[in-house]
């Protein structure tokens, strides 16, 4: 029985944390060949303990004919399997929109990036609650600030755990801190979902040539 849309985002509870880690995961396939699987993440608490799971649902000729051009479609679940929200990227002009979903398929929030010379910008909007911001200045390519208002509520960084996976692969961690005067869950769901779209548009195409080149030296190392 499919749940119903106001209830979703309750599915995952983010309030009791400071902060959450997305962590992409890598398939054998993709680390030896450089072929593009399919986008699969897991959400971590502070103590690395998972709570939600994030996957692609786009087709194989989808991503091996548009790569990372291709739109996306992400479907966040809790550790049971339970839906909580749909990501679909949608084309729009001059760039494409993100639209979030209730399981249900009813409209959520919206995520648009904006034009901008000195930075990389989006606004989150929509589900009556105010409009929040991103930004991520160039010289700083790996941190994102979130903004409601006046007021800093978050931040988003890529970290690097300097394996051979991530190396060689799109195998890319985020942290997400809720900062500020946080208080509703909205506010993290939102910045959570930010995390998977700054993964997609940013660091998606992450030389996927060097995939096959760490295969190979890691063939030579073994023999």
């Amino acid at each position: 029985m499919m749940r119903r849309s106001e209830d979703s985002k309750d599915l995952l509870d983010l309030t009791r944390y400071a902060s959450v880690r997305i962590k992409q995961r890598v398939e054998p396939l993709e680390l030896f060949t450089g072929f593009e699987s399919a986008n699969s993440y897991d959400v971590h608490d502070p103590q690395g303990n998972l709570i939600a799971h994030a996957a692609e649902a786009t087709g194989t000729m989808q991503r091996l004919f548009l790569g990372s051009g291709r739109f996306e479609n992400i479907e966040l679940v809790t550790t049971t399997g339970e839906p909580i929200l749909r990501l679909q990227e949608r084309w729009s002009f001059p760039f494409s929109t993100h639209h979030v979903l209730h399981p249900d398929g009813q409209p959520w929030f919206q995520i648009r990036q904006r034009f901008a010379f000195t930075r990389r910008k989006f606004a989150i909007w929509g589900d009556g609650n105010p409009e929040m911001s991103v930004r991520g200045p160039w010289y700083r390519p790996w941190t994102f600030w979130v903004d409601e208002g006046n007021n800093q509520v978050g931040k988003i960084t890529k970290r690097f755990s300097g394996g051979a996976t991530e190396m060689f692969t799109d195998a890319d961690n985020f942290d997400i801190e809720f900062q500020g005067p946080v208080a509703h869950q909205e506010q993290r769901l939102r910045m959570l979902v930010m995390g998977f779209v700054i993964d997609l548009k940013f660091f998606e195409d992450n030389d996927r040539r060097n995939a096959a080149i760490g295969a190979g030296i890691f063939t030579a190392s073994r023999r």
